[in-house]
């Protein structure tokens, strides 16, 4: 790993002589140019070197040599353990058996015993989701996994450790313009097949409705449903959608009543509209409590395709909707690789799409007439 790359350089520097005893090393910055690493990485080498009893490190006169060589046999050994491990940091805005769970059981099943993962949940507050960032940095942390709570704004310790060329991966999101790996699913083809599903089942408008947050997954969606009326020659009207429901989005205020009710006033007021794209699997719940509420049966008389879809294996009595799966395990195992590639080549970037899967379930079927 690059901290233990700085740290045997320095440690060989000393012992040769290039840096003599009661002599400064190069200061924090100095030697993150030279090494080209961040100043963390930097830090944790320094650590290790203050642990050996080579340097000292004194206020307002910087980092001195006291021994050319390491001045207990003892102290070693307590050093080792830390530089043979690594750890990981992941930020998640929230987790639960539709989306997240899977993505940490890939996370961990990737780790090994020599990798440790710190997770912290930002509740899709932006100042949170920063202030987690930086608690791991301070933490000591060797690469991070953020899924961050939007895909328009960065958080700036993010955006800090980018700049600094720090292992990075953003989990789900895709942040165009920025030089940072990225694992996430193929949510525009996505979007595409569950749109074409549907018109493959006979359903002639078909709406799509998401939530007021944009992030480029359900941008994607979205890109997705547009293209396969392109691809089918069909017109798309604006009015078949409805982006505006809240309550799914992470720290909002807005309650899922609330959000029924605009999805009971949209159906009644689309009557030609079959077959609804729904975004997350939540959506999809209570869109399908909308169309209880107007007396209309799923799949009879409106068919509804989502994203996401909790396993519950041992419930047998779950209605199972239609929807698109990701491979959530996977994207968990891919995003630990890429961090770890980063570690070991500080400008391994790369972007990992996923492919997705469209699950039949009992929430579509062909339009009544």
């Amino acid at each position: 790993m690059l901290y233990k790359r700085v740290y045997e350089s320095l440690r060989e520097s000393i012992t040769q002589g290039t840096y003599a005893v009661g002599e400064k090393l190069p200061s924090e910055a100095e030697l993150s140019k030279q090494f080209e690493v961040s100043p963390i990485t930097v830090k944790r080498a320094l650590e290790l070197l203050r642990t050996d009893g080579m340097i000292m490190r004194r206020p307002r006169i910087g980092t001195v040599v006291t021994s050319a060589t390491p001045t207990t046999a003892t102290v070693r050994v307590t050093a080792e353990p830390h530089r043979d491990s690594t750890l990981i940091g992941c930020v998640l805005t929230s987790f639960d058996d539709t989306f997240g769970n899977k993505i940490i059981e890939g996370i961990l099943a990737a780790t090994g015993a020599g990798t440790h993962v710190a997770i912290k949940r930002s509740g899709g507050d932006l100042d949170e989701e920063d202030a987690c960032i930086r608690a791991l940095v301070d933490a000591g942390v060797d690469g991070l996994i953020l899924l961050p709570s939007s895909s328009e704004y960065i958080p700036p310790a993010a955006l800090e450790l980018v700049a600094k060329k720090f292992p990075v991966v953003i989990l789900d999101r895709i942040f165009d313009g920025i030089p940072v790996s990225a694992v996430c699913s193929d949510n525009a083809a996505g979007g595409r097949a569950a749109t074409e599903h549907l018109l493959e089942l006979g359903h002639q408008t078909i709406g799509f409705v998401s939530s007021t947050s944009h992030v480029s997954s359900s941008d994607d969606r979205r890109s997705g449903y547009i293209h396969a009326h392109a691809m089918n020659h069909l017109p798309l009207e604006n009015r078949a959608e409805l982006r505006t429901i809240g309550s799914t989005v992470p720290g909002s205020s807005e309650t899922a009543e609330d959000d029924i009710a605009r999805l009971v006033e949209f159906v009644e007021q689309h009557p030609d509209i079959t077959g609804y794209v729904a975004a997350e699997y939540n959506i999809a719940l209570m869109l399908r409590e909308a169309c209880d509420r107007l007396g209309l049966d799923v799949p009879t008389d409106i068919s509804i395709v989502c994203f996401d879809h909790p396993d519950a294996f041992f419930d047998t009595r779950m209605f199972r909707y239609t929807h698109i799966r990701q491979a959530q395990h996977e994207l968990g195992v891919k995003a630990i690789e890429s961090v770890r590639r980063q570690i070991d080549a500080s400008h391994a970037i790369e972007k990992v799409v996923l492919p997705v899967e469209l699950v039949v379930g009992a929430s579509s079927a062909v339009p009544r007439g």
